[in-house]
């Protein structure tokens, strides 16, 4: 039932929202792949497609809401607009995807591999994103308000002009990453590495830059260092000081 939906969709640009079976999908082509397929405005509410692939498929504006995608492939997928709050993506493959404007709050995206992912104006409010590979990204103006990403790698990540207030970015490498005129406020900096990040006009309000590294880094003024904090082995660029966190 489910192959012959597919090949429809990916004939002809879907309509209208799909629904799907979940013992459907379990069971499509015997193998569980969906390679390329069109799955635009897809109802995947709630569906278990744990290690599926779905590489380069085409979810954009698809609910996916509470959706099993743990372990599952969908490097290089369109899921631009998806609905994906509370989906489970732990370990899963989204590599080169497109999340443009997606929601992600509340998901579980801990140890995903997002390298080059795009992530501009995501919504990822308390997103767990621990250990997750962000390198590369593009997470220009997301919000990442409250989101766990203790551990992340944001090397060279482009983070401009993204809401990041209350997240927890403890040893997180952020080498390189863009962070200009991001909005950190409260962020737990604590052993995170920053050499050579741009933090040019980011809001550094009551930051902990506790045992970090940003050496290096650019844009930093001792003027915005006064509103943040650290302790002796915050690592600094010369002649900029921090007072110690209380």
């Amino acid at each position: 039932m489910l192959r012959a939906l597919i090949g429809a969709a990916c004939v002809v640009a879907a309509t209208q929202a799909l629904a799907f079976d979940a013992a459907d999908l379990a069971r499509l082509d015997g193998t569980g792949k969906c390679v390329k397929c069109d799955l635009r405005g897809a109802d995947l509410r709630e569906t278990k497609l744990r290690e599926a692939d779905l590489k380069g498929v085409d979810l954009s504006g698809a609910d996916l809401r509470e959706t099993d995608l743990r372990r599952a492939s969908l490097e290089k997928a369109n899921l631009t607009g998806a609905k994906m709050i509370e989906a489970k993506l732990r370990r899963t493959d989204l590599e080169k995807s497109d999340l443009s404007n997606a929601d992600l709050s509340d998901s579980d995206l801990r140890e995903a591999d997002l390298e080059e992912a795009k992530l501009d104006g995501a919504r990822l409010v308390e997103a767990d994103l621990r250990r997750a590979d962000l390198k590369r990204a593009s997470l220009n103006r997301a919000d990442l308000t409250r989101a766990a990403l203790d551990g992340v790698d944001l090397e060279r990540a482009r983070i401009a002009n993204a809401v990041l207030a209350g997240a927890d970015l403890n040893r997180a490498d952020l080498g390189r990453a863009d962070l200009s005129h991001a909005n950190l406020s409260r962020v737990n900096f604590t052993g995170a590495t920053l050499m050579s990040a741009d933090l040019e006009d980011a809001t550094l309000r009551r930051a902990n830059f506790s045992a970090a590294d940003l050496s290096g880094a650019k844009g930093l003024t001792q003027a915005r260092l006064d509103t943040a904090c650290g302790d002796d082995r915050t690592v600094l660029p010369k002649k900029l000081t921090i007072r110690k966190c209380r």
